[in-house]
């Protein structure tokens, strides 16, 4: 797990809210990577199984498979966030008095003023989370922000095109033009690659006995970024 923050983001937790700040690492830090099915192989309709993405690495177009079930990592977050009391779905806007207004603009989680965003989305999507704590800083509802997305290592092993910790902590400069709410952004990392790789081989079989290519575990792994997809 990796943390970079925006307004001094990690000191404000670790000073003010020592009790919220140790949940979510552990929650997150402990968390294991849950993993899709090896099959059974199908080749056309959706979805495809095993899940696969044509890209491009070292000008060779062949399948990278994808274990990591994102959704069921939601899961997981949601339940035991929400097992240690916090909110889901927040209201990002309150009145003078702190009263939440209906807007139809919710948060993921929250807790004491602290707003989480859980964002295994695209790019886009961070950005709304940002506008988000924006919005939640400025009425008064957060105190601190957290956004919570995967390193490119991991997402590469879920999807393409998604935001990561590479391309939140890259927003750093702006950030810090226009949000003034304390932001800390965490990448989720692997702490054991072994149940991943051996997912990985078991799908890249499947794809190999019905005749088509995948791109080895150690490829995807050691260039995350560099896959593209070739249209």
């Amino acid at each position: 797990m990796r943390v970079e923050s925006h307004r001094y983001a990690e000191d404000v937790l670790e000073a003010r809210f020592e009790r919220e700040w140790d949940e979510i690492r552990h929650v997150l830090g402990t968390m294991d990577v849950p993993l899709r099915a090896a099959g059974p192989y199908t080749r056309h309709g959706r979805p495809k199984t095993p899940k696969r993405q044509m890209r491009v690495f070292g000008g060779r177009h062949a399948n990278v498979l994808l274990p990591v079930d994102q959704s069921v990592m939601n899961q997981q977050i949601d339940e035991a966030l929400v097992g240690l009391g916090w909110t889901r779905q927040p209201w990002i806007l309150v009145d003078h008095d702190g009263q939440p207004i209906d807007t139809h603009l919710r948060g993921d989680f929250e807790k004491n003023g602290i707003f989480v965003e859980v964002e295994f989305g695209n790019v886009a999507s961070l950005y709304r989370d940002l506008f988000k704590f924006h919005i939640a800083g400025t009425t008064g509802a957060a105190e601190v922000g957290i956004i919570v997305v995967a390193t490119a290592q991991l997402a590469s092993f879920f999807d393409q095109g998604q935001a990561t910790w590479e391309s939140a902590t890259g927003l750093l400069p702006y950030m810090r033009v226009g949000l003034q709410l304390p932001t800390a952004i965490i990448g989720l990392d692997v702490n054991d690659w072994a149940p991943v790789e051996e997912r990985y081989e078991q799908m890249l079989a499947q794809l190999k006995a019905n005749g088509e290519t995948g791109h080895p575990f150690e490829t995807v792994l050691r260039e995350p970024a560099a896959g593209l997809d070739p249209g």
